[in-house]
């Protein structure tokens, strides 16, 4: 038995220890977007809540945990080569290390929604195909440093919600309205990332780490 959840409706810390914004936070705090004008800001504030939150886990006696890894926490700006954040990498340690000393099974997602809001501004996000090598790297960031001890991964959640509510309906971040193009270039994209990403682990990291 297990649960899941998203780094951005439960870590909050959203402007804390070296992280980057992400295309909900800039999203959510524009006015009226969101009903009552919410915000993940503090959310859960699991960024500081480890050790609780793995207890109650343990206290339901659950055995699997899927959470997803914040993009911009580890880097800033999206782009590898710019700055990588070890508080970042080092909040995500603390959770493995942790799930796994009480027997619970991490599951990590690479990809729940928040996009780095650099990448947005500075390419339109997964408009640009140069976002499947941003990804690519990104991930191969994650198989080094918690490949040793992950060994579930899972690309992108509702890759459909992204393509669409993101890019053509606008409902979700970053709210465009690319009315009859926006969802399929977007999914394209998102294709074409999982794709190499999965080929990167499968060549790279699959023999070493399974």
């Amino acid at each position: 038995m297990g649960c899941g959840s998203s780094s951005y409706q439960t870590e909050g810390a959203w402007d804390k220890d070296g992280k980057g914004l992400s295309i909900w936070d800039v999203f959510s705090h524009k006015k009226s977007k969101i009903q009552q004008n919410e915000t993940g800001d503090s959310s859960c504030e699991g960024y500081y809540k480890v050790k609780d939150d793995v207890s109650l886990m343990k206290e339901l006696k659950l055995n699997h945990y899927r959470f997803s890894i914040s993009w911009p926490r580890l880097i800033p700006t999206g782009i590898k080569s710019d700055h990588i954040n070890e508080k970042g990498i080092q909040y995500y340690d603390g959770l493995i290390d942790h799930l796994l000393e009480n027997k619970i099974t991490p599951i990590v997602t690479l990809y729940h929604w928040d996009l780095p809001q650099v990448l947005q501004e500075k390419y339109g996000g997964w408009q640009n195909i140069s976002m499947v090598n941003h990804f690519n790297d990104y991930a191969n960031l994650c198989f080094e440093k918690f490949g040793n001890r992950v060994k579930y991964w899972i690309t992108f959640n509702n890759p459909w919600s992204v393509a669409v509510e993101g890019y053509e309906t606008g409902e979700h971040a970053p709210g465009l309205k690319m009315r009859g193009t926006g969802a399929y270039r977007a999914a394209h994209h998102i294709i074409k990332a999982h794709a190499k990403v999965w080929h990167t682990y499968d060549t790279q990291w699959r023999a070493k780490q399974k």
